[in-house]
Formats: C-alpha cells, sequence, structure tokens
C-alpha cells in the first residue's frame, strides 16, 4: 500500500533514515529525475500531455545530517514518489543520479 502524502511534499525521519514523500500525480515514472546533490534531494519532472502541454515540477529537499547516498533508494507508485536516504556515519560524496523504481 502507498503513502499518499496529506501535503506536496512530506519529510520525516525513521529509524536510521529520512524518508521523502512527493505527490506527482500525471507524471510516469520515466519522467522523473531524481539526484542528490550537496546535502539537497533534488526532484524535477517533466510531462508532456496529449495536447502538447507540458508540465513541469522542481523542488528541492535539505535534510540536516550526512546522507549514505549509495544506499539510496526510491520508488514511484500511485503517483507518489517515495525516496529513503539513510543518514551516513561519515561524510557523503557531493552528488550523485538516483535510479527511480516501481
Amino acid at each position: 500500500m502507498t503513502h499518499h502524502p496529506d501535503h506536496e511534499v512530506e519529510l520525516f525521519r525513521d529509524e536510521g533514515a529520512y524518508e521523502v514523500y512527493v505527490d506527482l500525480p500525471g507524471y510516469d515514472r520515466e519522467d522523473v529525475d531524481l539526484r542528490w546533490h550537496d546535502g539537497r534531494l533534488h526532484v524535477s519532472a517533466e510531462h508532456r500531455t496529449e495536447d502538447g502541454e507540458t508540465r513541469v515540477y522542481n523542488h528541492d529537499v535539505s535534510v540536516p545530517r550526512s546522507v549514505d547516498d549509495e544506499s539510496i533508494s526510491a520508488t514511484y507508485r500511485d503517483d507518489v514518489l517515495h525516496v529513503r536516504l539513510p543518514v551516513a556515519d561519515g561524510d557523503s560524496r557531493p552528488g550523485t543520479r538516483i535510479e527511480v523504481g516501481e
């Protein structure tokens, strides 16, 4: 069962990780570009509708602790992007692209 956020973006800390939920109705998984860079999660999406209109979404989420960027995971189901950002013991790398799974 997919968690549907009450707001466009929800962030909370769960046991050893930050959980981010982004409500992206009308986008496909392939429309989503997700990156971790310099302590921020960058979420962008672009979707072209059948009538030629292009919808664009951009949002950054900052977290107060270092993240293990090699263990970041993301899924997109039922119009909701869920990203898990595990808290790192040390420093994280400056940036990485994140694959979004189903």
